[in-house]
């Protein structure tokens, strides 16, 4: 026999189930699950393309888009994203609520797409096993971790933490995926523009300039002669 609530409480939903009374959060997962499902799992298709089926563990959602899936435990979000679709047919919630969890679990794998349009100049490495952070070293010399923090390298190639403002307009950047097109979020996006600075450092930026050793600030100092030389500036 299916549950049915009998009471509905502000805190809770008091069901009856096989002879048995029993009380559930009120809560909108149990709204949908035990109003509109009968207490059955939580199958619902938005599109062709869109769909979530839950698992039988409650509140954990498998889901999909295109041929891409992901197992979801944000069962409120899942049910908002239902309730919207049924009243609007608006899949907006549930395509970003996937992009975003999408983009987090293949998060290296697609920074380093973006990043290889820099060619040679910037390299992806990855360190430890159980929690592996990735880094990203700019001509040899500086590098941005996976915290949007930059450093340079010293004489004995140690790094060293430098202080810098991602530069130009950050406001908005994305990436095509499989699933479509994905906006970086804030800490990739001041990864891209503290990598896009270190490419092209400006040494009249005191703050920047002046926290490099001597070594390295003669070697910014040549460079940026050279291409004034070769490009014609003053």
């Amino acid at each position: 026999m299916n549950p049915q609530i009998i009471a509905e409480r502000d805190s809770s939903l008091i069901l009856f189930e096989s002879g048995k009374v029993r009380s559930v959060p009120n809560n909108l997962y149990n709204q949908v699950k035990y109003r509109e499902n009968k207490g059955e799992r939580i199958l619902y298709t938005f599109n062709d393309d869109m769909k979530v089926h839950e698992t039988y563990d409650n509140g954990i959602f498998n889901a999909f888009i295109k041929d891409e899936t992901l197992q979801i435990r944000n069962s409120h979000v899942i049910c908002e994203s239902i309730i919207d679709h049924k009243k609007t047919g608006d899949t907006e919630k549930f395509s970003k609520l996937f992009k975003k969890l999408y983009f987090q679990s293949k998060k290296t794998e697609l920074m380093k797409e973006m990043i290889d349009v820099f060619g040679d100049r910037v390299k992806t490495h990855t360190s430890g096993k159980e929690n592996p952070n990735t880094y990203y070293v700019v001509d040899e010399r500086f590098m941005v971790d996976d915290k949007g923090v930059s450093h340079y390298m010293d004489k004995k190639r140690h790094w060293n933490f430098l202080c810098t403002v991602a530069q130009g307009n950050l406001s908005k950047m994305t990436i095509s995926t499989k699933i479509g097109t994905i906006e970086l979020e804030a800490k990739e996006l001041e990864i891209m523009g503290k990598i896009g600075f270190l490419l092209s450092p400006d040494i009249t930026d005191s703050v920047f300039f002046h926290q490099l050793p001597e070594d390295l600030q003669d070697v910014l100092k040549a460079e940026v002669e050279f291409d004034s030389v070769n490009l014609g500036g003053t």
